[in-house]
């Protein structure tokens, strides 16, 4: 006999913070959390990897919940796919005169990003609204485009006859997107260069940044280590404070796994300059 007793949903991994939107979640702990360490981050942005789960979200927001206590914590789904945004609006021609953080400054917020996806999101927020002093840790970040590597992440989590039935229409896609940015728009690199180099302007969006670390591998299939070395060139030619971290054997966005305490022991020190 079928039961008349109405199921209970689970409770999402991400229940313990405010669902703003669609794509955006608040964690406020009540006023009677213990009080924050002293020097914890005022706010948290964590901007995921495109398609993240929510459980995995969970799991690099543990850590944070116990640093941050009476601080608030905030999570901006990842846009699935990044490349439905709108272009980057170009950088301001007069930029704010107050001065560039140095690695001595106090920074207020941190920010923690995954791939491509937590790239996209953060380009965007700094085109919308201007950030206060922050570190920023990048998850196997920040990529430009690669036949094999966008194949990879948009057939990822796809295998048997799912998998072959959608290959032709995503080799299809990564062809067209290829010939269209490196052959017809001679070698501009498309969207993904467009947000790796709008994260280094020093005088333009991200003046407010104090330091930053990348944690990358050569392992990764998605992002190529070479592209993530550049970037942290370039940035250091540009006055910001870098940091790289280079773990072996870590697939994408999978360091923290590889070797747990390395992997914050980097964010913290990050945030608390070196």
């Amino acid at each position: 006999m079928a039961s008349n007793t109405p199921t209970t949903a689970p409770a999402s991994p991400l229940a313990f913070m405010t669902k703003l939107n669609q794509d955006i979640y608040l964690f406020r702990p009540d006023s009677a959390a213990p009080p924050a360490a002293a020097g914890a981050p005022q706010l948290i942005l964590l901007t995921s990897w495109m398609g993240a789960r929510d459980a995995h979200i969970a799991k690099y927001l543990a850590p944070y919940r116990a640093l941050a206590l009476q601080g608030r914590a905030g999570h901006p789904r990842s846009p699935n796919p990044p490349v439905h945004l709108p272009p980057l609006s170009p950088p301001s021609s007069s930029p704010s005169p107050s001065p560039s953080p140095s690695s001595s400054d106090t920074p207020q917020l941190l920010i923690h990003l995954f791939s491509n996806g937590g790239s996209t999101t953060l380009a965007h927020l700094r085109t919308l609204t201007p950030l206060p002093s922050h570190t920023l840790v990048y998850d196997s970040a920040p990529g430009q485009f690669t036949y094999t590597g966008s194949f990879a992440a948009l057939t990822a989590g796809l295998s048997g006859w799912t998998r072959a039935a959608f290959a032709p229409l995503v080799h299809a896609f990564c062809a067209w997107y290829w010939l269209v940015h490196n052959v017809f728009a001679r070698g501009a690199g498309g969207p993904f260069a467009a947000v790796a180099a709008a994260h280094n302007e020093r005088e333009g969006r991200a003046r407010a940044e104090v330091r930053r670390a990348y944690v990358y591998s050569e392992e990764d299939k998605l992002v190529d280590w070479r592209d993530v070395e550049r970037h942290a060139a370039d940035a250091k030619s540009g006055g910001f404070v870098v940091r790289v971290e280079k773990f072996a054997g870590s697939a994408h966005v999978a360091h923290a796994r590889r070797d747990e305490g390395r992997y914050w022991g980097v964010v913290r020190e990050t945030w608390e300059g070196w």
